[in-house]
């Protein structure tokens, strides 16, 4: 329902993170009317603005099949439709993975559908959302839930082929649905992959919904384990109440969900669903809670996780409690204590990254420009404090303090030549640096394994492609950390000498981390381990699915790597911006100084005019350092999540009762 737990704290999030990016459109702004902007400046606030503007939450849905996981959508998002909005009934439900989401550049709802004959393809998905055409549009009218559930229902669509035929395109037949009346055909979905935009609260403001189909699909598509789970804030593996944790449950959990679990800007939960289907309405409360937690306690085991990290739920209860407004009924399908670890967990984790990497640094660039303006205003004090002494000596103290300020001035306008040689050193010392992770050399070890693997389709052929694959990106990334250490111990006596000079305290200055990168990387690689485990059965009968494996790791460890040197970059272009930004705007300062100086020591006028012109000046600067002094205020704001004075626990107890 619109008014739930979960859409309340997403709304809160997006209007935390709005009123962030209002506040730095105001420093922007100020910035310019105080003559303190910079091209640096600039740069570094526009990429701060496309982050929060490209912001989005990515929930991601995954069990295998009758898990209840679609259930489960319809009764956190869809409810106030008033109908299963998304196919969720009995029968076949979500067959292909599909992506809920709203598309600001097309404005009108729709489903994109990509026919399951391009697995006959060995290029990835990646490769096909830039290819409109192979995809089929289908517009719907979000304005009527009847209609968007017919539509919906295409996700649900199946077709009948031979057996030989799914295995080209990369099914596991084992696991296949065989049709009744021929045995030598089986079922497979329709569509490889789904786009549904449409109009909805949470859609509009960032929210991406990732809903999956079983096991096979989980097996078969290489992209959706290593690119879509990988980029979810939250993975919600749905199990059933009246299994546990089956081999199939077990399986996915091991292999796609248990990595991602030890991440620290994903959240993973266990949702035991369908509980309504052990509570016996003849026993005691007190039993049927003994059972739940037993239920909790076995699943524990099996999946290595505290008994409180699984979490039971109704998702058909809970839907059909909103749909009829019960709320008795909604909490006892425990769906507002799912909703609240959400809230609790993956909205903050949200609003830590905007923190950490939006507002500390606004914060940093708006404290050292508020210094500026201080300074200003004791030049002033000091020019108005002499106006206000023996008239005798205005003159004399104002030519000293204009000449302080000329020899000032053209300290810091070498200061700032001396800078941009430093900063030509450090490009330099780069340059050795960013040559370790040049795309040339990539493409190089990709078509270097390309060839391997064509002049040796062969188990072992593949595992020593893939092998050394790796074994390259990672000497690289290795070679270009410590290439990068070198470049830091030149940055870090930049900034000493600059302090020593100024007197003043350490600067905090951006610092550059290569472990990121190089734990994405081994995580890939354990990651592919399961497929390459399989490399036997993948080779004699999925051929294309090995080589969408392959073009799939391929793009992924290039991404890593292309990421490692666009990130290597930006820090070389931003790592001195704040000894610039300083040097810069003392040099306005002084500029502006000289300029106001001899203003006031204009013989035309007298002293009480001069003091006027102070005290107009002071003025100004006063109603500026309030600006920004508010826009500190309000940057300094706690996100939503930060306002509950009282931390809920990480994990919600249970309270479910049909």
């Amino acid at each position: 329902m619109d008014s739930s737990r979960l859409t309340r704290q997403v709304n809160a999030y997006i209007k935390w993170r709005t009123g962030i990016l209002q506040q730095l459109m105001r420093y922007r702004s100020w910035l310019v009317s105080n003559n303190l902007h910079s091209p640096e400046i600039d740069e570094r606030m526009k990429a701060s603005v496309e982050m929060l503007n490209h912001d989005r939450i990515i929930l991601a849905f995954v069990g295998e099949f009758s898990r209840g996981k679609t259930e489960l959508i319809n009764a956190l998002f869809f409810a106030h439709f008033g109908t299963r909005v998304l196919p969720s009934g009995g029968g076949r439900t979500t067959m292909c993975p599909t992506e809920l989401l709203y598309d600001p550049n097309d404005k009108k709802s729709y489903i994109r559908l990509l026919p399951i004959e391009t697995r006959l393809s060995s290029s990835g998905l990646s490769s096909f959302r830039k290819i409109p055409d192979n995809w089929v549009y289908v517009p719907i009218d979000s304005t009527n839930p009847e209609m968007m559930k017919k539509a919906f229902s295409e996700v649900a669509s199946v077709k009948k082929i031979l057996r030989e035929d799914a295995a080209a395109m990369g099914f596991q037949v084992d696991v296949l649905e065989p049709v009744e009346d021929n045995r030598d055909k089986v079922y497979i979905p329709a569509w490889r992959h789904a786009i549904i935009s449409f109009r909805h609260p949470l859609l509009e403001q960032g929210l991406t919904i990732i809903d999956t189909p079983g096991l096979n699909a989980l097996g078969c598509e290489p992209e959706l384990t290593f690119s879509l789970l990988p980029e979810a804030h939250a993975i919600l593996l749905l199990l059933s109440a009246s299994t546990g944790v089956s081999s199939t449950d077990l399986e996915i959990w091991n292999r796609h969900i248990r990595d991602l679990n030890l991440r620290e800007n994903t959240g993973v939960y266990a949702i035991l669903n369908k509980m309504d289907s052990i509570w016996d309405e003849l026993e005691a409360d007190a039993y049927n809670h003994e059972i739940i937690r037993g239920m909790q306690a076995q699943c524990s085991r099996l999946l290595g996780i505290a008994p409180e990290e699984i979490i039971p739920v109704s998702a058909k209860e809970g839907l059909l409690a909103q749909i009829e407004h019960n709320t008795a009924r909604l909490e006892q399908s425990n769906l507002p204590a799912l909703e609240k670890l959400l809230t609790n967990d993956v909205i903050h984790r949200k609003e830590l990254v905007v923190k950490n990497r939006v507002v500390k640094d606004i914060l940093t660039m708006l404290h050292g420009s508020r210094k500026m303006m201080l300074r200003r205003k004791e030049s002033l004090l000091e020019q108005q404090q002499i106006l206000l002494g023996d008239v005798k000596d205005h003159a004399s103290q104002l030519d000293k303090l204009s000449i302080q300020s000329k020899s000032e001035q053209a300290f810091y306008h070498k200061k700032l030549i001396l800078l941009k040689s430093s900063h030509k050193a450090i490009v330099r010392e780069s340059s050795t640096m960013l040559a370790h992770v040049e795309k040339e050399k990539l493409e190089q070890y990709r078509q270097s394994a390309g060839k391997a693997l064509t002049a040796s389709w062969t188990v072992v052929g593949m595992n020593n492609a893939m092998d050394k694959f790796f074994d390259n990106i990672r000497d690289d990334m290795i070679t270009f950390t410590a290439a990068k250490d070198e470049v830091q111990k030149l940055v870090a006596e930049i900034y000493a000498n600059y302090e020593s000079e100024q007197g003043l305290a350490p600067i905090d200055y951006p610092r550059f981390d290569c472990k990121t990168y190089i734990t994405r990387l081994d995580d890939l690689r354990n990651k592919s381990g399961s497929f390459r485990r399989n490399l036997k059965k993948m080779l004699t009968e999925q051929k294309s699915t090995s080589k969408r494996f392959f073009t799939t790791i391929a793009t992924e460890i290039s991404n890593i790597y292309l990421q490692l040197r666009k990130d290597g970059s930006a820090w070389i272009n931003e790592v001195l911006l704040p000894i610039f930004q300083n040097v810069q705007q003392q040099k306005k300062l002084l500029e502006e100084q000289v300029f106001k100086l001899k203003s006031v020591s204009d013989h035309g006028d007298d002293t009480k005019t001069k003091i006027m012109k102070i005290k107009a000046m002071l003025d100004d600067i006063n109603t500026q350092l309030a600006q920004a002094d508010d826009i500190l205020n309000k940057l300094r704001i706690p996100a939503p999540i930060e306002r509950i004075k009282t931390q809920p626990p990480k994990k919600p107890p249970h309270n479910f009762k049909p």
